[in-house]
């Protein structure tokens, strides 16, 4: 692979260069962060200092913390995010460390790589002033929204970001590349646990974790989903491959079984997404992936006759996997599912006990296992909770038997082992009807009598039916428990089926929304080269069908004095399609709840505010006060409102329940100037900030909670086609298709990251034939990293094959 001739001279010369960059950059952007000042300062200085000294960890931190740092409903910024603060402060160490020992860096990528990303650059800068041009010129602010011209900054932003940061990425021999491909696997599986927790808090905090009736989807902390949108989505599609890496190169049980949660929690953030795109993504990624590492080592050494497991093998196995969960899910409900889940378990080690043992002791094991398990259940259903103790003491009793060592005399440890799994299975379908009662009998049995089936027939092969490997069991179970999952949330209430219900219709939507944002490149210049960066939100506003919007606000400003004027939607309206503009309150405020403020209208208009338990989207526990103010042609009129409702609850100390002051436009059309806010629960100081609006939109945040239409493409392709034309589209195109390419049929096919770069790439794309997820500047920024990294990506030595570091001595090479 052609790579850049930089010497040592051109290296320092261009790290300082980049260094000094980055710099200016990230102090310029610490030094205006609406809170906690100095913090963000001095954090970025200690956060350069840190990756000076640890080269090449940037790689696991940023993807880690990337789904964190986002506090756009606190801070009111939106062009910028704490995300850059920590991509800057990387870079400033990275190239400092350049600049310092230039022995270790290469800044070298290939030529492919250098002249796709030029073209990309020249598109974006091309779209971005294009952008300024039609947002009526360029003019910098920290608090602009989507109609201003800062949103062409904030979208191109992620690019020139990534391209930053790849020449860190470019290594100087094979112990290098591996460290490199290995740190940043790791950091994007670690990515995957945070997003998923922030899933797993919002769940817990704002809905029942097994509710799966409620409309309540899960958008983790990405802020970006306030206008709807796919960010959570996308984030899940981008990482979940590097979930399947550490299963796969896990070292001893303790990493499986970090690796096993880590799958399960991506799997429920997942689900709840209740996202068609991100179940029919993850059926085209996960698959692929699957069948790309097939030869890519195993997972564990099985032994020789470890039996491969085909397309066919795998199909059957989910099948009966749904098949069961199928038959207990409808009366037994979680706990029943979860008791199967438990046997399922056990199963799969049974039969390598039970292998060689002659059928009489079988049947004599089966029948005694029969008779005390009848035993048990009769006695323990006296008890308090008995049905769900005696499960427990049973799966742990017989887990232990097949996995402790051989104390017991070989002649009688397999009819034991045999005796206490149908215990366990009797025990599993006594939690299925205590829970369910007589009518969850019938289906608990049958799924039970298929696993003893499989069990039998496992015991009696001649060959074993499945791996003896506990990672590749640890894959099973993942799977058995994302089937569970997913019979779950379609089975679990209406709310999923209703979607997938409706899926045609919704899919007539998109395809009129399409074929609206391509009718809106009105110019030959248009077609050519887009509108510009990030003005879809601005041009359908005025090109909406039928004159409907969701609503807008504007600072404005006269004689020293600032305020907000706001605009209700311009179709019907409901409770959720209140266009808001809202702040973050602390968790300690407590109700009744009192708001003064002054308005202004040309024409009789309806006020509403409200303070909720809300995260992002969904309101609960809501105290609100309404009022109608007539024309004031001009004068400023006092209003006062006290909002009556039920007092919004902190929630638990482990899902704390965040709360939202908002204020909106109540009527259809109507609009208003409102100033002054002042908020307090019982004779407090005010609990609002910036309720003058002198500091523009600094700690407020708009929320559209139903209309998602008029702010997103809905299409990645016709998103970029909107912005940068046919030319940026085919630009972006060669670039995916190029990386696709190196990963897959060029130099970089025999990498062991090529298969999760795959599957990451894909994944993203499959997501984004429904939403337009390059709009989301964390999400574009990780995609373009992996996308050029790709590119100038090789094939290095023995791949690496565990968490650890491999130690060799590297063969000669061409350099990256």
């Amino acid at each position: 692979m052609k790579t850049l001739p930089f010497n040592p001279l051109h290296t320092r010369g261009l790290s300082l260069l980049l260094l000094l960059a980055a710099a200016a950059l990230g102090v310029f952007i610490a030094l205006h962060h609406p809170l906690w000042q100095p913090v963000p300062l001095l954090g970025f200085v200690l956060a350069a200092a840190w990756f000076f000294v640890n080269p090449g960890l940037w790689l696991v931190i940023v993807p880690a913390l990337l789904p964190l740092l986002g506090l756009a409903p606190w801070t009111g910024w939106i062009s910028f995010e704490e995300v850059d603060l920590l991509i800057l402060a990387a870079a400033v160490g990275g190239y400092a460390r350049c600049a310092y020992r230039t022995s270790a860096c290469s800044l070298r990528l290939s030529w492919s790589c250098l002249f796709l990303a030029g073209l990309m650059s020249i598109s974006l800068l091309l779209a971005m002033t294009r952008g300024f041009a039609d947002a009526g010129g360029f003019v910098f602010g920290w608090y602009q929204g989507y109609d201003g011209p800062m949103n062409s900054v904030r979208i191109a932003r992620s690019f020139f970001l990534a391209l930053l940061m790849v020449p860190l990425m470019a290594p100087q021999h094979d112990q290098s590349a591996t460290a490199v491909a290995r740190k940043l696997a790791l950091g994007m599986a670690l990515g995957l646990a945070t997003a998923s927790l922030a899933a797993l808090w919002e769940r817990l905090a704002f809905t029942d974790l097994l509710n799966f009736s409620s409309d309540y989807r899960s958008t983790a902390l990405f802020w970006e989903m306030h206008v709807g949108g796919a960010a959570l989505d996308g984030w899940l599609l981008l990482t979940f491959p590097f979930a399947i890496w550490v299963l796969r190169n896990a070292m001893g049980a303790p990493q499986s079984a970090i690796a096993l949660t880590l799958v399960g929690l991506a799997a429920y953030a997942s689900l709840t997404t209740f996202s068609r795109g991100v179940y029919l993504a993850l059926l085209v990624s996960l698959p692929l992936l699957l069948w790309q590492t097939r030869s890519k080592g195993v997972l564990g050494d099985a032994g020789d006759q470890a039996p491969h497991w085909g397309v066919v093998r795998w199909v059957v196995a989910i099948a009966c996997l749904a098949a069961m969960a199928r038959l207990v899910f409808p009366y037994g409900g979680y706990r029943g599912l979860l008791a199967l889940f438990g046997v399922v378990v056990v199963a799969l080690s049974t039969p390598l006990v039970l292998r060689n043992t002659p059928p009489g002791r079988l049947l004599a094991g089966s029948a005694v296992g029969f008779l005390l398990g009848a035993l048990l259940v009769v006695f323990s259903n006296f008890l308090p909770k008995g049905p769900y103790v005696l499960f427990a003491l049973l799966f742990f009793s017989v887990f232990g038997l097949l996995h402790a060592p051989k104390v017991m005399a070989v002649r009688f440890r397999p009819a034991i082992c045999l005796g206490g799994f149908v215990c366990l299975a009797l025990a599993a379908a006594n939690v299925t009807g205590h829970w369910g009662g007589v009518e969850a009998l019938p289906g608990s049995c049958l799924a039970l009598a298929m696993l003893f089936l499989v069990v039998l027939v496992g015991a009696l092969a001649r060959q074993p039916l499945w791996p003896a490997d506990w990672r590749w069991q640890g894959g099973l179970l993942t799977i058995a428990l994302v089937v569970s999952g997913t019979v779950a949330v379609f089975f679990g209430g209406a709310y999923m089926g209703d979607r997938f219900s409706t899926s045609g219709q919704d899919l007539d939507w998109r395809l009129s929304h399409w074929k609206q944002a391509v009718a809106l490149l009105e110019t030959s210049g248009d077609v050519a080269f887009g509108k510009g960066l990030g003005r879809f939100p601005a041009n359908y506003y005025f090109a909406a069908p039928n004159g409907a919007s969701p609503g807008a606000y504007q600072v404005r400003g006269e004689g020293g004095q600032t305020w907000l004027y706001l605009t209700g939607a311009r179709h019907p309206m409901s409770f959720g399609d209140i266009f808001r503009v809202s702040q973050r309150l602390d968790l300690a405020a407590q109700g009744p709840f009192v708001l003064d403020l002054k308005v202004r209208a040309n024409a009789d208009v309806g006020i509403h505010a409200e303070v909720c338990a809300k995260h992002l989207l969904y309101s609960a526990d809501c105290a609100i006060g309404t009022a109608t103010i007539k024309a004031s042609k001009g004068t400023w009129q006092p209003v006062q409102l006290r909002l009556e409702g039920k007092a919004s609850a902190g929630g638990p100390w482990y899902a704390p329940r965040l709360k939202m002051f908002s204020v909106g436009i109540l009527n259809q059309g109507g609009a208003a100037d409102v100033d002054d806010l002042v908020l307090t629960a019982g004779g407090s100081d005010n609990l609002l900030a910036n309720g003058d609006f002198g500091q523009e939109m600094q700690r407020w945040f708009f929320t559209s909670d139903h209309e998602h239409l008029p702010w997103h493409a809905k299409n990645v392709l016709v998103n970029i086609l909107f912005d940068q034309g046919a030319l940026g589209l085919t630009v972006f195109l060669v670039l995916t298709l190029g990386a696709l390419w190196r990963l897959n049929l060029g130099k970089a096919r025999g990498h062991r990251l090529s298969p999760y770069l795959t599957a990451s790439i894909i994944g993203f794309l499959a997501v984004g034939m429904f939403d337009s997820l390059t709009d989301v500047p964390r999400l574009a920024f990780i995609y373009y990293l992996l996308v050029l990294y790709a590119l100038s990506l090789v094939a290095f030595g023995p791949p690496p094959t565990t968490l650890q570091a491999t130690r060799q001595t590297p063969p000669p090479r061409e350099a990256v």
